[in-house]
């Protein structure tokens, strides 16, 4: 009995290039940094945007300052997912690694001021203020809400 193998499709995948891209805003809102990757997807225009005018107004000022804060960490940090994933395909890009070293500063400051406005995010956040501060004041993670509450970066 002889084997056959039928081909359903070949797949052809263009080598992606570092190029115009989305700024952070932009970025989270499309999920990608790279605008050329942003291909569109027509059912996600029949989704209504949620409505956050008054839901927002009725909010503690401090709060909404704590999530802004909190928002631009998010930014930062996906900004620098997506260039990883690029550098990942492309390690010799010198702009990509511009880009990433930048990025990485500026979420390392954001994170630093974010652990000591509120609480750590992340262990190095928490180590930091370790260095600062030892003993169980710095070991505050009960401050802040717990990762499966769907705040944490």
């Amino acid at each position: 009995m002889q084997s056959t193998t039928e081909h359903l499709a070949i797949a052809s995948v263009p080598v992606q290039q570092f190029g115009d891209l989305y700024d952070e805003d932009s970025a989270l809102k499309n999920g990608t940094v790279f605008r050329q990757l942003d291909l569109p997807f027509f059912a996600a225009e029949s989704v209504p945007a949620p409505e956050r005018g008054a839901q927002d107004m009725l909010r503690d000022p401090a709060r909404q300052d704590q999530e802004n804060d909190l928002l631009k960490i998010q930014k930062v940090s996906f900004v620098l997912d997506d260039l990883r994933l690029f550098l990942d395909t492309h390690p010799k890009d010198r702009e990509a690694l511009e880009m990433m070293k930048n990025v990485s500063i500026c979420r390392k400051k954001l994170l630093k001021e974010y652990a000591a406005r509120y609480y750590p995010l992340t262990a190095d956040c928490m180590a930091e203020l370790f260095e600062h501060e030892q003993g169980e004041a710095c070991f505050c993670w009960q401050k802040g809400p717990a990762p499966w509450e769907g705040v944490c970066v």
